[in-house]
């Protein structure tokens, strides 16, 4: 396949994941935090099941703001918010997660007083009776949860903390886990034990859709990502495409991407 994607208005670059029916999806998105104030201005994106699709692009851009408006976070103003074809725009973030949608902040996504154990009990607290159920599960995947459940998180390395942050999240069992910048703020090792994490949710059959700064990492994980740009969504294609395009690079990676790939 070319190493460069197809920059056409209707983002039709093809993989044969894209070729599969979307499990969640954004069509011509609009929405902004103030009154008649954009920040997305017809943003479509989608997610096929079992995908890994980063978003990347400069500060402004829109792309916290995108999974906040998918995730009811946000006024959606235009467009549609899919969820297994279902119209699911505008719906509250305890409806989503009952669908089957995770979401996982960037700022502030633990408590520090409270134990590991008890931050995951947070994330089923409707499901009480589930708790042991999905402990065990989410262990299976981190270790570190079970061996440290009595452990306060305010005494965690901010890399732990962001593993506690999506453990929680996964205590719901969700179809579709939201990022936000999971590696902001983060050491260059903490951020590789992160996107590791990252990874292990992915393969275990969670579909993700995950914003991030660190776009050269991102990129390298992402079965596909999305450029965006001015609250669109400029360029799609593979990680690898796109960490290759001379025109991404130039625009949005900068020399160092060049140089080193």
């Amino acid at each position: 396949m070319s190493a460069e994607t197809d920059h056409s208005t209707d983002h039709s670059t093809e993989t044969g994941a894209e070729q599969g029916t979307p499990l969640l999806e954004s069509q011509d998105l609009v929405a902004g935090y103030i009154p008649e104030v954009n920040v997305l201005n017809g943003c479509t994106v989608h997610v096929v099941q079992g995908e890994l699709v980063g978003i990347i692009g400069p500060n402004g851009a829109g792309k916290s703001t995108l999974i906040k408006a998918m995730f009811g976070l946000v006024p959606v103003r235009g467009g549609q918010v899919l969820l297994r074809g279902e119209d699911i725009t505008g719906a509250r973030a305890h409806q989503l997660v009952a669908k089957g949608l995770g979401y996982v902040p960037q700022n502030d996504n633990v408590f520090p007083p409270l134990t590991i154990q008890e931050t995951l009990q947070m994330g089923i607290y409707l499901r009480p009776k589930e708790f042991g159920e999905r402990f065990k599960a989410v262990s299976e995947l981190f270790p570190l949860l079970a061996e440290r459940s009595n452990q306060r998180c305010g005494s965690l390395s901010g890399g732990e903390r962001q593993v506690v942050a999506m453990g929680r999240a996964l205590m719901t069992d969700p179809d579709v886990l939201f990022l936000d910048e999971p590696s902001a703020g983060l050491s260059p090792i903490m951020q590789d034990s992160v996107f590791e994490a990252v990874r292990t949710i992915n393969d275990s059959g969670v579909s993700i859709l995950m914003v991030e700064q660190n776009a050269n990492s991102c990129l390298e994980i992402s079965d596909r990502a999305y450029v965006l740009d001015q609250g669109k969504d400029a360029y799609t294609g593979t990680g690898r495409q796109l960490m290759e395009d001379p025109k991404v690079v130039e625009l949005y990676l900068g020399t160092l991407a060049r140089i080193a790939h």
